[in-house]
Protein backbone atom coordinates (compact mmCIF):
# COMPACT_ATOMS: atom_id res chain seq x y z
CA UNK A 1 0.00 0.00 0.00
CA UNK A 2 2.67 2.97 0.63
CA UNK A 3 4.75 1.81 -2.19
CA UNK A 4 1.64 2.53 -4.44
CA UNK A 5 0.83 5.73 -2.48
CA UNK A 6 4.54 6.36 -3.10
CA UNK A 7 3.90 5.61 -6.88
CA UNK A 8 1.01 7.71 -7.15
CA UNK A 9 3.18 10.79 -5.51
CA UNK A 10 5.85 10.24 -7.64
CA UNK A 11 3.50 9.99 -10.92
CA UNK A 12 1.83 13.30 -9.38
CA UNK A 13 4.81 15.04 -9.10
CA UNK A 14 6.49 14.30 -12.57
CA UNK A 15 2.76 15.56 -14.05
CA UNK A 16 3.02 18.78 -11.85
CA UNK A 17 6.75 19.09 -13.29
CA UNK A 18 5.63 18.61 -16.70
CA UNK A 19 2.49 21.43 -16.33
CA UNK A 20 4.91 24.09 -15.07
CA UNK A 21 8.25 23.35 -17.41
CA UNK A 22 5.35 24.38 -20.40
CA UNK A 23 4.06 27.58 -18.29
CA UNK A 24 4.95 30.47 -19.84
CA UNK A 25 7.12 32.29 -17.08
CA UNK A 26 7.97 28.76 -15.35
CA UNK A 27 11.08 27.51 -17.45
CA UNK A 28 14.34 28.68 -16.26
CA UNK A 29 15.14 31.81 -17.60
CA UNK A 30 18.06 31.84 -20.43
CA UNK A 31 17.79 28.09 -21.47
CA UNK A 32 16.94 28.01 -25.14
CA UNK A 33 16.60 25.01 -27.86
CA UNK A 34 20.66 25.25 -28.46
CA UNK A 35 19.81 24.43 -31.93
CA UNK A 36 18.22 28.00 -32.92
CA UNK A 37 18.64 31.58 -32.22
CA UNK A 38 15.66 33.56 -32.39
CA UNK A 39 16.50 37.14 -33.00
CA UNK A 40 13.27 39.14 -33.42
CA UNK A 41 12.88 42.60 -34.43
CA UNK A 42 10.29 44.78 -32.79
CA UNK A 43 9.24 47.69 -34.44
CA UNK A 44 6.45 49.86 -36.18
CA UNK A 45 6.46 47.44 -39.33
CA UNK A 46 4.95 50.31 -41.79
CA UNK A 47 8.21 52.53 -40.76
CA UNK A 48 10.60 49.55 -41.17
CA UNK A 49 9.60 48.81 -44.24
CA UNK A 50 9.21 52.18 -45.86
CA UNK A 51 12.79 52.37 -46.41
CA UNK A 52 13.72 48.51 -46.27
CA UNK A 53 17.94 49.07 -45.75
CA UNK A 54 17.63 47.69 -42.46
CA UNK A 55 15.79 44.86 -42.66
CA UNK A 56 17.81 44.39 -46.47
CA UNK A 57 20.67 44.48 -44.37
CA UNK A 58 19.30 41.90 -41.62
CA UNK A 59 17.62 39.79 -43.80
CA UNK A 60 20.98 39.05 -46.33
CA UNK A 61 22.47 38.23 -42.68
CA UNK A 62 19.92 35.58 -42.21
CA UNK A 63 20.56 33.63 -45.29
CA UNK A 64 24.20 34.48 -45.15
CA UNK A 65 24.48 33.03 -41.13
CA UNK A 66 22.26 30.26 -41.82
CA UNK A 67 24.70 28.55 -44.78
CA UNK A 68 27.38 29.08 -42.78
CA UNK A 69 26.11 26.82 -39.61
CA UNK A 70 24.09 24.85 -41.61
CA UNK A 71 26.73 21.87 -41.03
CA UNK A 72 26.50 22.18 -36.93
CA UNK A 73 22.63 22.09 -37.04
CA UNK A 74 22.64 25.61 -35.97
CA UNK A 75 19.56 27.21 -37.46
CA UNK A 76 19.00 31.12 -37.01
CA UNK A 77 15.34 32.68 -37.27
CA UNK A 78 14.01 36.48 -37.05
CA UNK A 79 10.65 38.02 -37.80
CA UNK A 80 9.13 41.70 -37.61
CA UNK A 81 6.98 42.17 -34.45
CA UNK A 82 4.91 45.03 -35.45
CA UNK A 83 3.78 47.50 -32.87
CA UNK A 84 1.94 49.47 -34.94
CA UNK A 85 3.52 52.92 -33.38
CA UNK A 86 1.35 52.44 -30.59
CA UNK A 87 2.66 52.57 -26.87
CA UNK A 88 0.12 50.21 -25.58
CA UNK A 89 0.93 48.07 -28.38
CA UNK A 90 4.84 48.11 -28.11
CA UNK A 91 3.99 47.03 -23.93
CA UNK A 92 2.20 44.26 -25.35
CA UNK A 93 4.32 42.86 -27.74
CA UNK A 94 7.28 43.40 -25.49
CA UNK A 95 5.21 41.64 -22.86
CA UNK A 96 5.28 38.36 -25.24
CA UNK A 97 9.02 38.64 -26.23
CA UNK A 98 9.82 38.97 -22.47
CA UNK A 99 7.95 35.20 -22.08
CA UNK A 100 8.55 33.61 -25.34
CA UNK A 101 11.31 31.21 -23.90
CA UNK A 102 12.32 30.66 -27.39
CA UNK A 103 13.75 34.52 -27.81
CA UNK A 104 17.48 34.53 -27.94
CA UNK A 105 17.68 38.51 -28.22
CA UNK A 106 15.70 41.22 -29.34
CA UNK A 107 16.15 43.92 -31.73
CA UNK A 108 14.34 46.92 -30.63
CA UNK A 109 13.50 49.78 -32.94
CA UNK A 110 10.66 51.14 -31.27
CA UNK A 111 10.14 54.78 -30.42
CA UNK A 112 12.03 56.01 -28.01
CA UNK A 113 9.23 56.28 -25.64
CA UNK A 114 8.03 53.18 -25.89
CA UNK A 115 11.14 51.83 -25.55
CA UNK A 116 12.33 53.55 -22.61
CA UNK A 117 9.48 51.34 -20.75
CA UNK A 118 9.86 47.78 -22.85
CA UNK A 119 13.64 47.82 -22.39
CA UNK A 120 13.65 47.19 -18.55
CA UNK A 121 10.42 44.83 -19.62
CA UNK A 122 13.10 42.31 -21.97
CA UNK A 123 15.60 42.60 -19.56
CA UNK A 124 14.19 42.06 -16.96
CA UNK A 125 13.40 38.43 -18.68
CA UNK A 126 17.11 38.23 -19.30
CA UNK A 127 17.06 38.69 -22.49
CA UNK A 128 19.64 40.95 -24.14
CA UNK A 129 18.03 44.09 -26.08
CA UNK A 130 20.23 45.91 -28.94
CA UNK A 131 18.80 49.22 -29.93
CA UNK A 132 20.52 49.59 -33.85
CA UNK A 133 18.74 53.14 -34.28
CA UNK A 134 19.22 54.22 -30.65
CA UNK A 135 17.47 55.06 -27.28
CA UNK A 136 17.38 57.62 -24.50
CA UNK A 137 21.13 58.12 -23.56
CA UNK A 138 19.46 57.49 -19.40
CA UNK A 139 18.84 53.87 -20.80
CA UNK A 140 22.42 53.26 -21.10
CA UNK A 141 23.40 54.91 -17.32
CA UNK A 142 22.26 52.33 -14.99
CA UNK A 143 24.83 49.06 -15.41
CA UNK A 144 21.86 47.02 -16.84
CA UNK A 145 23.73 43.84 -18.80
CA UNK A 146 21.16 43.05 -20.74
CA UNK A 147 20.76 46.62 -22.70
CA UNK A 148 23.01 47.57 -25.69
CA UNK A 149 23.19 50.96 -27.95
CA UNK A 150 23.68 50.11 -31.14
CA UNK A 151 24.72 53.66 -32.37
CA UNK A 152 26.44 56.93 -30.75
CA UNK A 153 24.96 58.33 -27.51
CA UNK A 154 22.88 61.62 -28.61
CA UNK A 155 25.68 63.45 -26.22
CA UNK A 156 28.42 62.01 -28.39
CA UNK A 157 26.46 63.80 -31.50
CA UNK A 158 26.24 66.79 -29.38
CA UNK A 159 30.04 66.76 -29.35
CA UNK A 160 30.56 65.77 -32.71
CA UNK A 161 28.09 69.16 -33.37
CA UNK A 162 29.98 71.40 -31.20
CA UNK A 163 33.33 70.14 -33.28
CA UNK A 164 32.11 70.93 -36.53
CA UNK A 165 30.76 74.48 -35.20
CA UNK A 166 33.96 75.34 -33.95
CA UNK A 167 35.86 74.08 -37.24
CA UNK A 168 33.49 75.98 -39.50
CA UNK A 169 33.80 79.35 -37.29
CA UNK A 170 30.13 79.60 -36.59
CA UNK A 171 29.76 81.95 -33.33
CA UNK A 172 26.34 82.63 -33.03
CA UNK A 173 23.67 79.64 -33.14
CA UNK A 174 20.32 79.76 -32.58
CA UNK A 175 18.84 75.99 -31.71
CA UNK A 176 15.29 74.63 -32.13
CA UNK A 177 14.43 71.67 -30.36
CA UNK A 178 11.25 70.24 -29.42
CA UNK A 179 11.48 69.36 -25.69
CA UNK A 180 11.90 65.20 -26.07
CA UNK A 181 14.26 63.73 -23.64
CA UNK A 182 16.78 62.50 -26.93
CA UNK A 183 16.59 66.19 -28.48
CA UNK A 184 17.28 67.90 -24.67
CA UNK A 185 20.16 64.98 -24.30
CA UNK A 186 21.76 66.23 -27.71
CA UNK A 187 21.55 70.04 -27.75
CA UNK A 188 23.04 69.76 -23.70
CA UNK A 189 25.52 68.20 -25.22
CA UNK A 190 26.26 70.91 -27.58
CA UNK A 191 26.01 73.75 -25.09
CA UNK A 192 28.58 72.20 -22.76
CA UNK A 193 31.42 71.48 -25.79
CA UNK A 194 30.80 75.06 -26.65
CA UNK A 195 31.57 76.20 -22.88
CA UNK A 196 34.69 78.63 -22.73
CA UNK A 197 34.71 78.72 -26.82
CA UNK A 198 33.85 82.14 -28.43
CA UNK A 199 30.96 80.30 -29.64
CA UNK A 200 27.66 80.79 -28.15
CA UNK A 201 23.84 79.97 -28.37
CA UNK A 202 22.40 83.01 -28.70
CA UNK A 203 18.34 81.60 -28.53
CA UNK A 204 16.66 78.53 -28.05
CA UNK A 205 13.49 77.91 -29.30
CA UNK A 206 10.92 74.65 -27.60
CA UNK A 207 7.84 75.24 -29.92
CA UNK A 208 6.68 76.86 -33.54
CA UNK A 209 3.09 77.00 -33.93
CA UNK A 210 3.13 77.94 -36.99
CA UNK A 211 4.81 79.94 -40.52
CA UNK A 212 3.33 82.79 -38.88
CA UNK A 213 4.66 82.45 -35.59
CA UNK A 214 8.13 81.89 -37.69
CA UNK A 215 7.98 85.39 -38.88
CA UNK A 216 8.89 86.50 -35.27
CA UNK A 217 11.07 84.07 -34.92
CA UNK A 218 13.10 84.75 -37.59
CA UNK A 219 13.30 88.59 -37.37
CA UNK A 220 15.08 87.55 -33.89
CA UNK A 221 17.64 85.60 -35.06
CA UNK A 222 18.14 88.46 -37.33
CA UNK A 223 18.50 90.74 -34.90
CA UNK A 224 20.81 88.32 -33.19
CA UNK A 225 23.07 88.05 -36.06
CA UNK A 226 22.97 84.58 -36.07
CA UNK A 227 25.00 82.35 -37.88
CA UNK A 228 23.90 78.92 -37.72
CA UNK A 229 20.67 77.32 -37.23
CA UNK A 230 20.70 73.53 -34.93
CA UNK A 231 17.31 71.72 -35.66
CA UNK A 232 16.67 68.92 -33.39
CA UNK A 233 13.09 67.95 -34.19
CA UNK A 234 11.76 64.60 -33.02
CA UNK A 235 9.25 63.18 -35.95
CA UNK A 236 10.61 63.55 -39.63
CA UNK A 237 7.92 64.55 -41.08
CA UNK A 238 7.86 68.07 -38.63
CA UNK A 239 11.58 68.36 -38.74
CA UNK A 240 11.26 68.91 -42.48
CA UNK A 241 8.41 71.29 -42.08
CA UNK A 242 10.51 73.06 -39.28
CA UNK A 243 13.62 73.25 -42.52
CA UNK A 244 11.51 74.24 -44.89
CA UNK A 245 9.83 77.50 -43.09
CA UNK A 246 13.56 78.45 -42.79
CA UNK A 247 14.66 77.88 -45.78
CA UNK A 248 11.89 79.96 -47.38
CA UNK A 249 13.29 82.88 -45.37
CA UNK A 250 16.74 82.02 -45.65
CA UNK A 251 18.29 79.72 -48.77
CA UNK A 252 22.24 80.48 -47.49
CA UNK A 253 22.47 80.36 -43.55
CA UNK A 254 24.20 77.12 -42.18
CA UNK A 255 21.45 74.46 -41.26
CA UNK A 256 22.57 71.65 -38.90
CA UNK A 257 20.43 68.76 -37.60
CA UNK A 258 20.24 65.45 -36.11
CA UNK A 259 20.73 62.16 -37.73
CA UNK A 260 16.60 62.14 -38.15
CA UNK A 261 17.46 64.05 -41.25
CA UNK A 262 19.25 61.22 -42.80
CA UNK A 263 16.57 59.19 -44.25
CA UNK A 264 16.39 58.42 -47.40
CA UNK A 265 12.72 58.33 -49.13
CA UNK A 266 11.95 61.82 -47.07
CA UNK A 267 15.20 62.83 -48.49
CA UNK A 268 15.01 62.53 -51.72
CA UNK A 269 11.20 64.57 -51.83
CA UNK A 270 13.17 67.83 -49.74
CA UNK A 271 16.16 67.25 -51.48
CA UNK A 272 16.07 71.02 -52.56
CA UNK A 273 14.93 72.50 -48.85
CA UNK A 274 17.79 69.96 -47.36
CA UNK A 275 20.81 71.05 -49.74
CA UNK A 276 23.76 72.14 -47.92
CA UNK A 277 22.50 71.09 -44.63
CA UNK A 278 24.57 69.04 -42.04
CA UNK A 279 24.08 65.89 -40.14
CA UNK A 280 25.98 63.87 -37.88
CA UNK A 281 26.50 60.54 -38.86
CA UNK A 282 25.18 57.57 -36.56
CA UNK A 283 28.08 55.44 -37.28
CA UNK A 284 31.67 55.26 -38.18
CA UNK A 285 31.78 52.97 -41.17
CA UNK A 286 35.10 51.38 -41.84
CA UNK A 287 36.06 50.98 -45.81
CA UNK A 288 37.63 47.68 -45.51
CA UNK A 289 37.50 44.54 -47.97
CA UNK A 290 34.64 42.64 -46.33
CA UNK A 291 32.82 46.17 -46.57
CA UNK A 292 32.99 46.03 -50.64
CA UNK A 293 32.33 42.48 -50.69
CA UNK A 294 29.27 43.15 -48.71
CA UNK A 295 28.08 45.90 -50.78
CA UNK A 296 28.55 43.78 -53.89
CA UNK A 297 26.19 41.25 -52.31
CA UNK A 298 23.57 43.32 -50.95
CA UNK A 299 23.81 45.07 -55.00
CA UNK A 300 23.73 41.41 -56.44
CA UNK A 301 20.55 40.54 -54.17
CA UNK A 302 18.52 43.84 -53.79
CA UNK A 303 19.72 45.55 -57.02
CA UNK A 304 20.18 48.58 -54.27
CA UNK A 305 23.10 50.36 -52.89
CA UNK A 306 23.96 49.69 -49.55
CA UNK A 307 23.23 52.32 -46.61
CA UNK A 308 24.85 52.65 -43.27
CA UNK A 309 21.23 51.17 -42.19
CA UNK A 310 22.31 48.35 -44.02
CA UNK A 311 25.22 47.66 -43.22
CA UNK A 312 23.54 48.50 -39.77
CA UNK A 313 20.78 45.81 -39.76
CA UNK A 314 23.46 43.25 -41.16
CA UNK A 315 25.91 43.77 -38.54
CA UNK A 316 23.30 43.70 -35.66
CA UNK A 317 22.16 40.76 -36.76
CA UNK A 318 25.41 38.65 -37.31
CA UNK A 319 26.77 40.46 -33.81
CA UNK A 320 24.19 38.45 -32.18
CA UNK A 321 24.02 35.05 -34.29
CA UNK A 322 28.36 34.87 -34.46
CA UNK A 323 28.78 35.63 -30.04
CA UNK A 324 25.48 33.06 -29.69
CA UNK A 325 26.75 30.17 -31.76
CA UNK A 326 30.40 30.68 -30.41
CA UNK A 327 29.09 29.75 -27.23
CA UNK A 328 28.94 26.16 -25.51
CA UNK A 329 25.04 26.85 -25.35
CA UNK A 330 22.89 29.21 -26.50
CA UNK A 331 22.04 31.11 -22.75
CA UNK A 332 21.06 34.71 -23.11
CA UNK A 333 23.00 35.62 -20.00
CA UNK A 334 26.12 33.67 -21.33
CA UNK A 335 25.31 36.12 -24.75
CA UNK A 336 25.12 39.32 -22.84
CA UNK A 337 28.18 38.30 -21.22
CA UNK A 338 29.85 37.97 -24.26
CA UNK A 339 28.53 41.04 -25.91
CA UNK A 340 30.41 42.90 -23.23
CA UNK A 341 34.00 41.57 -24.37
CA UNK A 342 36.36 44.71 -24.34
CA UNK A 343 37.63 43.01 -27.73
CA UNK A 344 34.16 43.67 -29.54
CA UNK A 345 32.90 42.57 -32.76
CA UNK A 346 34.85 42.78 -36.12
CA UNK A 347 30.99 43.69 -38.03
CA UNK A 348 31.91 44.28 -41.87
CA UNK A 349 31.02 48.36 -41.05
CA UNK A 350 33.97 48.61 -37.99
CA UNK A 351 34.69 47.45 -34.61
CA UNK A 352 31.52 47.15 -32.10
CA UNK A 353 31.98 47.58 -28.38
CA UNK A 354 29.64 48.60 -25.68
CA UNK A 355 30.54 50.24 -22.61
CA UNK A 356 29.16 48.46 -19.06
CA UNK A 357 26.25 50.19 -18.88
CA UNK A 358 25.84 49.04 -23.13
CA UNK A 359 26.50 52.68 -24.36
CA UNK A 360 28.56 52.34 -27.65
CA UNK A 361 32.16 53.12 -27.13
CA UNK A 362 33.06 55.70 -29.85
CA UNK A 363 35.75 58.18 -31.12
CA UNK A 364 34.09 60.91 -31.57
CA UNK A 365 36.53 62.57 -33.26
CA UNK A 366 36.02 60.31 -35.84
CA UNK A 367 32.47 60.18 -36.18
CA UNK A 368 31.93 62.34 -39.51
CA UNK A 369 29.87 65.19 -40.32
CA UNK A 370 27.34 64.80 -43.34
CA UNK A 371 26.09 67.24 -45.83
CA UNK A 372 23.12 66.94 -48.18
CA UNK A 373 24.42 66.88 -51.81
CA UNK A 374 21.37 66.29 -54.39
CA UNK A 375 19.59 64.68 -52.28
CA UNK A 376 21.53 61.97 -50.16
CA UNK A 377 24.21 62.85 -46.94
CA UNK A 378 27.79 61.85 -47.62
Amino acid sequence: MRKAVAALLLLLCLMFSLVAFSLPGCRTTGETNGTEIYVPVLADATWLLADGAFLNGVNLALDELNTAYAGRGLVIKTAVIDDQALYETGVEKATELARDQTVTAVLNLQNFDVSKTTADILAASGKPVLFPYGAYDSLFEKDNPYLFCGVPAFSDLGEAVAAYVRENGYKRLAVYYNGKQSQDEFVTAIELALLNSETKIVDYVSSIASSSEFDGIYSRWQALDVDCVVIAQYGLERAFEVLKMLRTKDKEIAVIGEPIFNRANALMENKAIAEGMAVPSTLVIEESEELTVFKERYREKYGLEADIWAVQGYDMLRLVADNGAALKTINPAELAAALHDEKGYRGVGRLITFKKGGAMVVDISRLPMLTCRVGRFE
